[in-house]
């Protein structure tokens, strides 16, 4: 999801704008990807542009999206009613410009979320860590259960372009992003809030302005609505607090390990790719989880849809049963491939909490043999502001590669990481190789961050180019 400072000024805010001929700038960015393909199943005609291309981008074709190579004026349809955008493009894009000359009504990415939702029960998750995860698993269960979801997730759940979905079911699950404050442009009857922790600090201060931010948004929510919060963090327990009476009209529940959540998550274990715990909720309610996926982090990710699946109004028990066959979200813990019996697995951590979490899952994974990480920095700003937390967080790795960065200017602000890493390699498939050489059969080597380094990894353990 994006992390840019806002540039852009929108000319639709509070109001469903017109999508009936609706074109993308970065239809292939995860956020806008998923939404594209939604959109396009409802009937509308959409076309978007992106500098790259994927075999994502090839299976919308496939489903009546029009896809332009590059960014260009020409690509904006003469008849276009709404152009839409995120904070990850920059103002002086040529289809921004050329949409702000005809006056096409430019739409952030959050307010056509909020028009594609029109007429479900919105189903929205938040939070610093497990988003994607939480939402891929709601939408699978719900799926699996006859519910015909539609949704908008963040990551692919089995396949291409799998991230989006329109169906005629009555809920619609959608992961809201609120790294650029812009979660303020949906409402939702329904929210899960999975970790408040300080991140994207180019727009947020301190962890204090995230929970502000969150509470503002459960202040907007729709009336009756019902509010998820995994309540273990500090942060998330002043925000449970905070709302606690605030409105008469939300009702407030709570998930965690802690013993004064509701929804109670218990005898938390891992061991290879299997995840399991007790689960305790209302009205005496107790459950076994049992997930396919690593990381004890990803139960307390289930807890939270369980609970909101309950709120629902659906039977708890059928929901943790279809829990059982989901197997993750792409690029959270997946399996790239192996080399010579080193098993090479893909996460999208660029954040110390989520990093832990990855490499915990990682070593359950590795049992005896040892974990090598390759890490991919995110950028200055977010090192700049959680410092130590990257090196301390990534010394639970046997060893580490740093890759994607120079030796410049980013040395300063990443020296930590530096001094703490085996090797320093510019180059992302140099990088892993690197790191396949340090291991040995029975090891698992983890590319971690949101950039390409895990084009390059497939790559290497494919023997496959990489695709421009």
């Amino acid at each position: 999801m994006e992390t840019a400072v806002p540039t852009i000024v929108p000319t639709v805010l509070n109001a469903l704008p017109d999508l009936s001929r609706v074109h993308f700038v970065g239809v292939g960015g995860t956020g806008m990807l998923p939404l594209a393909r939604v959109l396009a199943e409802q009937g509308l005609a959409v076309s978007g542009s992106d500098i790259r291309t994927s075999a994502a981008l090839d299976e919308i074709r496939r489903r009546g999206v029009t896809v332009h190579r590059g960014h260009y004026a020409s690509n904006v349809p003469q008849d276009a009613t709404a152009v839409v955008f995120t904070h990850a493009v920059d103002a002086g894009n040529p289809e921004v410009r050329e949409a702000q000359l005809r006056g096409v009504p430019l739409v952030h990415r959050s307010t056509a979320l909020n028009a594609a939702m029109a007429g479900k029960t919105s189903v929205g998750v938040l939070g610093t860590h497990g988003k994607t995860s939480t939402a891929g698993m709601l939408a699978a269960a719900l799926a699996r259960m006859g519910q015909a979801p539609s949704y908008v997730v963040g990551g692919e759940l089995h396949g291409p372009a799998s991230g989006g979905r329109h169906a005629a079911g009555r809920l619609f699950v959608a992961e809201v992003d609120e790294s650029d404050r812009t979660h303020m442009n949906v409402e939702v009857d329904l929210a899960i809030v999975t970790d408040v922790d300080h991140d994207h600090p180019e727009n947020y201060t301190d962890v204090a302005a995230h929970i502000d931010a969150y509470e503002a948004f459960a202040l907007g929510m729709r009336s009756g609505g019902t509010l998820v919060v995994n309540g273990d963090s500090p942060a998330a327990q002043e925000l449970v607090r905070r709302l606690a009476g605030a409105r008469d009209d939300l009702r407030l529940v709570t998930v965690g390990f802690r013993a004064d959540a509701q929804w109670r998550v218990f005898q938390a274990r891992t061991k290879g790719t299997r995840s399991t715990a007790g689960l305790t909720g209302p009205r005496d309610s107790a459950y076994e989880v049992v997930l396919t996926v690593p990381g004890t982090h990803q139960l307390g990710n289930a807890a939270c849809a369980v609970a909101a699946a309950d709120a629902l109004g659906l039977d708890p028990a059928a929901f943790v049963a279809e829990l059982g066959c989901f197997d993750g979200v792409q690029r959270r813990m997946t399996p790239t491939g192996s080399v010579g019996g080193v098993r090479v697995y893909d996460s999208y951590a660029h954040h110390p909490t989520a990093i832990r979490a990855d490499l915990a899952a990682a070593q359950s994974l590795a049992g005896a043999g040892k974990v090598v990480s390759v890490f991919q920095p995110a950028g200055t700003a977010r090192h700049h502001a959680l410092g130590a937390g990257f090196a301390e967080a990534l010394a639970s790795a046997d060893e580490l590669v740093l890759t994607g960065t120079g030796r410049g200017s980013d040395e300063q602000v990443l020296k930590g990481l530096v001094a703490r890493a085996a090797v320093v390699e510019t180059d992302r498939a140099e990088a892993v190789r690197s790191a396949l050489g340090m291991a040995e059969p029975g090891d698992v080597v983890v590319l971690m961050g949101t950039g390409d380094l895990v084009d390059h990894g497939r790559a290497v353990v494919t023997r496959a180019p990489v695709v421009a």
